[in-house]
């Protein structure tokens, strides 16, 4: 499945950790997908190769069924493993070599990365998306490694690829991205550690609807 701009609009990234409901994390993701999200990033760092694997099994399926893409963070002897749609590394992780040795030409390659430098290089070496954050609205002091707005909107004027602006990201928040040229949002606790993870997907997605 290839990934296209239209596919970009909420990015749920797993995250076991901060969820406060008992479901697997199947259930959980089929929830979030049912309010709206349009592709799943699977990120559990804690889990053991095994464990991961069989998530990721389960949930290349469960995409499959909702025809959209299943991403995997890092592990790319996973990623091929189950034909996930793509990989997501880091900038500094990003070997695109070894990844499309790996898993061929036709999956899409996404790179983290935090400023306009990072974000020309990893497209110039092949990445077909960004993803950019956590990303700041200028009130939110608590974490340090946050990108403001402006470097958001400077990484976004640096490429003609894809940006998905991630992390840090409430309700309250989203409306600080209008304008700045990302064509996706990503989140993690946002989704996943709320309450209601259907109508926390569906909020984030009718607001992403207004602004992308």
């Amino acid at each position: 499945m290839g990934l296209l701009k239209r596919d970009l609009g909420l990015v749920a990234v797993t995250d076991l950790a901060s969820m406060r409901v008992d479901k697997t994390l199947r259930d959980a993701v089929e929830e979030a997908i049912e309010g709206g999200v349009t592709m799943v990033v699977l990120d559990e760092p804690t889990l053991s190769h095994d464990s991961l694997k069989k998530e990721a099994v389960r949930l290349k399926i469960l995409c499959g069924m909702h025809d959209i893409p299943f991403i995997m963070m890092r592990n790319v002897d996973i990623a091929d493993a189950v034909d996930a749609d793509g990989i997501i590394v880091r900038f500094s992780e990003f070997d695109p070599g070894r990844i499309r040795t790996v898993m061929g030409t036709d999956r899409s390659i996404g790179v983290i990365v935090s400023n306009p430098e990072e974000a020309r290089s990893a497209m110039e070496d092949g990445a077909w998306f960004l993803m950019c954050g956590p990303v700041s609205s200028g009130h939110d002091n608590e974490h340090k490694d946050c990108i403001t707005i402006e470097e958001l909107e400077a990484v976004c004027a640096s490429v003609d690829i894809p940006v998905i602006a991630y992390g840090g990201l409430a309700d309250a928040d989203i409306n600080f991205l209008r304008g700045t040229g990302i064509s996706g949002i990503g989140a993690a606790t946002g989704i996943f550690g709320q309450n209601d993870i259907y109508n926390a997907a569906e909020s984030l997605r009718r607001i992403s609807r207004e602004i992308l």
